[in-house]
């Protein structure tokens, strides 16, 4: 597999673990806030650079499983069956200012889908998740000319024992396309009594520090990036309608949570981004270049706001993951 396929794979691994905690907690679903920064950074082949910012909602909701049964048993230290099926919606809208485009241009990603949970009690917990969504900007969207993404996941974490778990399995992705399935290979491991490192081979790596039940911090690097559809504006020489905007770049940085009552969180993330392309396509043929270049280093800072659906049963710590409230790492 090439370094651009697996770090193609990685990224869409990351994309979807940033919601598995919303969308697959065991003490309840969740509704958050976000606002993301991104100022400009500037281009290295040409004048101008790229800038962003957005807010973004998300909402997770359990519809069946049997956590009111097992939640006791997990808090008493047991590690009994459990499954979740759960349905989660988001919605982001981000104005991106593309030095060579004039205007800003606003773009729209949305997505629902349905993520599930199994723990088999022993050694295995089971993720999978679907989903379909946009991410089209508003002149395509006026026009009717949005095109639908798929994707989903299917993970394993294995639990070798109290300290390491393997994580693998298949990511797929059908974006305005292009099929692309891809194998997950990754690790999580407790190396003292609060930290943890987690990597995802060979380009993601992150190492948490849990302060106490609800504070964490994370230091991480990470791929950063999406694809987007344009309307083609006469920016480009092609008679295309649309065109596809990929950017990716990797993030050096840090985040902080704090669980600062029974129901509500806030999280915070600044970082490097570093080794930046900027690529537009014809639809349908990535290989089809209309431009692309570099970018310099620029930040990225983001803040979130989670209201938590408390269960009355549940404990009132912080999440980790899935494997965190059955206490497996």
């Amino acid at each position: 597999m090439t370094t651009k396929l697996i770090t193609t794979c990685v990224l869409l691994l990351i994309l979807k673990n940033s919601l598995i905690a919303q969308k697959l907690d065991p003490a309840g679903g969740s509704l958050g806030i976000s606002y993301t920064l991104q100022p400009v950074q500037p281009f290295k082949d040409t004048v101008g650079g790229f800038a962003s910012h957005s807010w973004g909602i998300h909402l997770s909701l359990p519809l069946f499983g049997n956590r009111e049964k097992v939640l006791p048993a997990i808090k008493d230290g047991e590690r009994p069956h459990f499954y979740q099926v759960s349905v989660h919606a988001n919605f982001e809208s981000l104005k991106a200012d593309i030095g060579f485009i004039a205007g800003d241009r606003t773009i729209y990603q949305a997505s629902a889908g349905l993520g599930w949970l199994s723990y088999n009690g022993k050694k295995d917990i089971l993720l999978a998740d679907l989903n379909i969504g946009i991410s089209s900007d508003a002149l395509a969207i006026q026009s009717h000319d949005e095109r639908y993404r798929f994707s989903g996941l299917f993970l394993v974490n294995h639990i070798q024992n109290n300290s390491l778990t393997w994580q693998y399995g298949l990511v797929f992705t059908y974006a305005y396309g292009r099929p692309l399935p891809l194998p997950v290979l990754g690790m999580r491991k407790k190396i003292s009594g609060t930290w943890t490192v987690a990597a995802v081979l060979p380009v993601s790596l992150r190492f948490t520090d849990r302060l106490n039940k609800n504070m964490r911090i994370d230091f991480l690097l990470r791929p950063s990036g999406n694809r987007f559809q344009l309307q083609n504006q006469h920016n480009f020489s092609t008679s295309s309608p649309a065109v596809y905007m990929q950017l990716k770049q990797f993030q050096l940085g840090a985040s902080w949570l704090y669980r600062f009552a029974p129901q509500f969180s806030i999280e915070t993330e600044a970082g490097l981004l570093i080794g930046g392309k900027l690529r537009f396509t014809e639809p349908d043929d990535n290989k089809s270049v209309l431009y692309q270049t570099t970018m310099k280093p620029g930040f990225r800072g983001r803040i979130s706001l989670r209201y938590h659906l408390f269960h009355k049963r549940s404990a009132g710590e912080m999440p980790d993951n899935g494997a965190d409230l059955l206490r497996v790492n």
